[in-house]
């Protein structure tokens, strides 16, 4: 039960369900629907007699046809024209990549190094689109921007790296009290990798209510000893700098051995170990971003549950 509310429990037997319901379905966090409903109209629940919200079915497919609209770029504020077209199957709209304007929007912060404008800019994109999606489109694509050696870029990476990461640990202690789905620990095998990738990956696993642990960096050994402490349902490896891919398969060999938990390769490491999932026993898949990672994390699970 989502509430302790009778008249929660009483609405959602009638197919009726609360916000943290139609947030674990869709992955949007709960933040956001609210930010939908207030400023754009997109969503309309009814009410209890405690003023809670409750949802539909078809307000969960609302939703579910909304990510698909972002995914493609739209940007919010032009959803609800375009889902108020009755016709809108046969005659799309031009679409201007929301995405493109925020990374522009984020250089223009980062550039002037004013935390204050930069915090404003994250609060507001994390409270009006899906984390995950911010992390492929966005994150990650400013983060490649500011690669290299040309003067003020290894700075600006810092500070973005710093103000982002100090939001995202800020707002999972709220989201960790609502997860309840296995657990999943997040490392990198990488001791110079960023870890802005990984800790906005845990922060959406939070979203989604699983029950993340972001480690960081960690050796074979102890990677080892925290899935077993934790009693982790799923391991994944996020990396997107160049390691000793012939080093790290010999890893994964070891571990399906020793271990029984499965194993997602994410980022730039994925397109090493393609090969891997072809195959449905090596216990490894491969992901080359945020939301392949969130369908693979889903299809294991499910998959455990039918075993």
């Amino acid at each position: 039960m989502y509430a302790a509310d009778k008249d929660i429990a009483l609405s959602t037997q009638d197919d009726w369900v609360p916000i943290r319901e139609i947030s674990r379905v869709t992955g949007v966090n709960t933040v956001t629907l609210r930010a939908w409903e207030r400023r754009y109209g997109l969503l309309v629940p009814r009410r209890t007699e405690k003023g809670h919200r409750l949802y539909s079915r078809d307000d969960i497919s609302r939703v579910q046809e909304i990510q698909r609209w972002l995914v493609r770029g739209l940007a919010i504020g032009k959803v609800k024209a375009l889902l108020a077209n009755t016709e809108r199957e046969y005659e799309l709209p031009p679409i201007d990549s929301v995405w493109l304007t925020l990374v522009a929007q984020f250089h223009t912060a980062l550039g002037n190094f004013q935390r204050h404008s930069l915090e404003r800019l994250i609060e507001e994109t994390f409270a009006l689109y899906p984390t995950e999606m911010l992390a492929d489109y966005v994150v990650q694509p400013v983060l490649q921007t500011l690669q290299g050696d040309e003067p003020g870029k290894a700075a600006q990476r810092a500070f973005f790296t710093a103000v982002l990461q100090e939001y995202l640990v800020a707002g999972q202690q709220r989201l960790r009290q609502s997860a309840q789905h296995a657990g999943v620990v997040l490392v990198s095998v990488g001791a110079n990798e960023n870890p802005l990738l990984l800790h906005t990956l845990n922060y959406s696993l939070l979203v989604h209510q699983y029950q993340a642990e972001c480690l960081g960096y960690l050796e074979w050994c102890d990677i080892q000893i925290c899935t077993e402490a934790l009693s982790a349902k799923i391991l994944v490896i996020i990396g997107y700098e160049n390691l000793n891919a012939g080093g790290l398969k010999l890893q994964l060999d070891v571990w399906r051995e020793r271990s029984g938990i499965p194993v997602i390769v994410a980022g730039n490491l994925a397109q090493v170990f393609n090969a891997l999932a072809t195959d449905p026993g090596s216990g490894v898949l491969t992901c080359e971003n945020h939301q392949q990672v969130l369908a693979a994390i889903k299809q294991l699970l499910k998959a455990d549950q039918k075993g």
